[in-house]
Formats: C-alpha cells, sequence, structure tokens
C-alpha cells in the first residue's frame, strides 16, 4: 500500500476524522454491494437492511464470486466491522511506547483500512459493470492477491 489518506499529527482529533471518513466510504461500499445483490436478483430477505457477510455469502453461493474473491472480501469485511465497532475500544485505548509510536500505529492500521475498502468497492463496482457489458476494469489489489 503505497496509498497515505490520513496523517495523524493531532490526537485524537485526527483520528476521529480519519474514522468518520472510513465509515463514510465503508457505507458507499455497502450501498454498491447492496446493488450488485439487487441485480443478481440475489434470494435475501431485505437486500437493503442485509449485513454484508449476507450479502458476500449469497453472492458466493451463486457463483458471482469465487471462493477465493469470498475470503477476499471477507476479510474487508472484517476490518470495516472492526473500525466501526472495536477500534476505539481496542487501538484508540491501548497503551503505547510513545506518544509518536500511538500516532504512527493508529495512522497506519487507519490509511491500511481506507485502502482495502477503496479496492474492494472497485472490485464489486467491477463487477456491477461487467454485468452492464462494460470490459474497462479498474486494477485493484484483490485481483492481484
Amino acid at each position: 500500500m503505497d496509498d497515505k489518506y490520513f496523517t495523524i499529527k493531532e490526537y485524537p482529533e485526527d483520528v476521529y476524522c480519519a474514522v468518520g471518513q472510513i465509515i463514510q466510504h465503508s457505507q458507499e461500499w455497502e450501498q454498491e454491494y447492496k446493488r450488485l445483490a439487487l441485480m443478481c436478483n440475489i434470494p435475501v430477505k431485505k437486500v437493503t437492511k442485509s449485513s454484508l457477510n449476507k450479502l458476500n455469502d449469497a453472492l458466493k453461493k451463486l457463483n458471482y464470486i469465487s471462493q477465493e474473491d469470498y475470503k477476499k472480501l471477507k476479510t474487508v469485511i472484517d476490518i470495516r466491522n472492526y473500525i466501526n465497532h472495536s477500534f476505539y475500544l481496542i487501538d484508540f485505548q491501548k497503551s503505547y511506547d510513545s506518544y509518536e509510536q500511538r500516532l504512527k500505529t493508529l495512522e497506519y492500521k487507519l490509511n491500511s483500512a481506507q485502502f482495502l475498502i477503496f479496492e474492494a468497492t472497485d472490485f464489486i463496482d467491477n463487477i456491477i459493470d461487467k454485468l452492464q457489458g462494460s470490459s474497462i476494469m479498474r486494477p485493484n489489489i484483490l485481483d492481484k492477491t
């Protein structure tokens, strides 16, 4: 990962801002996931209220994604859920050897999460585009690993 979306210099303000942006982008990813599920007529009750895990399971079951892609997307879903539900309870409150180490570690984790959410969004958007007949795909890390 070479992309750096956040620089954490002021703790905790920069962390709050970064987490807010990650949550915003993960919600946009979730909307794309639900759009794909609707396009594929995934047999899930209330697609618009379904979790990403449930949609991911259904897409794999109906062979819209491979087992390998399922695992990769599940990893990003787990990271997203960690940021949404556990980050402030674990990483944010953790003791570090120094203030600088705290900033560097939080910055790395938040940038990594943001990067993976963007890559997973591109991956889902590529599937949508294929279904709509497009042959131009966004390169993303999920295709490379």
